[in-house]
């Protein structure tokens, strides 16, 4: 019996250690748990034109985002989000509706791919953050980003049929970015670092900067973006050898009321029908008025055109308006109904004309509905 008395107190003196750090552990979690916040969003539509007719997702995604204080200083904090996309439906070349390619190219039939990933610091002296990310361009291109399931064809965002990782001015690969928040001033830098191309560099492989100003209503702000690792035949992921990109913007926002311009200059940042890079200019204007009863109803108008600068050999132009009416029926869903007009004319000289009509229905949960 004196012999199981060691044994036995060992015993107790461990579990009660094990209850103790499973209770910690625990604990912890329910504290991590309180820091980190899932989301998503589900849009779906069915469109289609004289080519024929289908259903399509307009780049659902779910996600997680985290915040956590540093010895519980709201000044200086960790921040984190880990963001995936949904291809459920099947692609369908002849029925295009949102600009965005959800994945990093237009081509992916993945059903899940990624489209944000990255940690960072936050200071009263700025942000900085690590990974695949929003460019800072995108603090310029979204006050266009209001049209439910078209639009931002010549934002300069989603280049050449991609998610603009490469080029940094969409959803930014390989990126470090460094944003500045104070009052109505906005400063953004952004770095990315790769080694694939045999134009890589031993510093950054692609920059970029974008700042804002808001004055009352209104908001200006430019940026300019270059690729230094660009390659004559890009692959997916490569960027196009030249690739620059400079924009500027002007938006007016008051209640219920926006209507904002961007237009761009590039070289080599887009591509014409026939899958040729080229150097040209960019317009696109957004308008958005919400009306009726508790404002859930909301008409949104979008026209763009692109086109070639100078002496390039192509009469490739682009020309797209688009028209679109939503009914909120709570913060999380949404009806719409909407037409977009392309009137293009093509590298050849061909003139194109198409009229897509479509319906879709938007669902999110802790997303925010536009």
């Amino acid at each position: 019996m004196k012999k199981l008395l060691p044994i036995l107190l060992i015993l107790i003196l461990s579990t009660s250690s094990y209850a103790q750090e499973k209770k910690d552990s625990t604990s912890s979690l329910k504290e991590l748990m309180k820091s980190i916040e899932p989301y998503g969003t589900f849009e779906y539509a069915i469109g289609g034109n004289r080519r024929g007719w289908s259903v399509v997702d307009i780049v659902p995604r779910i996600g997680l985002k985290g915040k956590w204080d540093f010895d519980n200083n709201p000044n200086y904090y960790f921040f984190t989000q880990a963001e995936v996309g949904l291809h459920l439906t099947r692609r369908n070349d002849y029925i295009s509706i949102s600009a965005d390619p959800g994945a990093p190219s237009a081509t992916t039939e993945s059903a899940l791919f990624a489209r944000q990933g990255y940690i960072g610091i936050g200071t009263p002296y700025g942000r900085i953050s690590v990974g695949k990310m929003w460019g800072v361009h995108y603090n310029l291109a979204g006050y266009m980003d209001n049209m439910y399931m078209f639009g931002g064809d010549a934002i300069g965002v989603y280049n050449a049929g991609t998610d603009g990782g490469a080029s940094g001015t969409g959803r930014a690969d390989q990126a470090v970015k460094y944003e500045l928040y104070k009052g109505n001033f906005f400063l953004g830098l952004q770095g990315q670092f790769r080694n694939f191309t045999n134009n890589s560099r031993q510093g950054f492989d692609a920059a970029g900067f974008a700042t804002t100003y808001k004055i009352g209503n209104f908001t200006t702000g430019v940026s300019y973006y270059q690729v230094f690792d660009g390659v004559e035949t890009p692959v997916i992921g490569e960027s196009k050898i030249n690739d620059k990109m400079g924009s500027f913007i002007i938006d007016y926002n008051k209640g219920d009321f926006h209507f904002g311009v961007i237009s761009m200059l590039f070289e080599n940042h887009e591509k014409d029908n026939n899958g040729i890079f080229y150097k040209g200019w960019a317009v696109e204007y957004n308008l958005k008025y919400n009306f009726g009863k508790n404002k859930a109803w909301s008409i949104v108008n979008n026209s763009s055109i692109m086109m070639p600068l100078g002496s390039v050999n192509s009469k490739y132009i682009m020309n797209k308006y688009a028209v679109e009416l939503a009914r909120r029926f709570s913060l999380n869903t949404v009806l719409i109904v909407g037409v977009r007009f392309d009137n293009t004319i093509l590298a050849n000289g061909k003139h194109e004309e198409l009229t897509t009509l479509a319906v879709g229905f938007y669902y999110n949960f802790n997303y925010r509905v536009p």
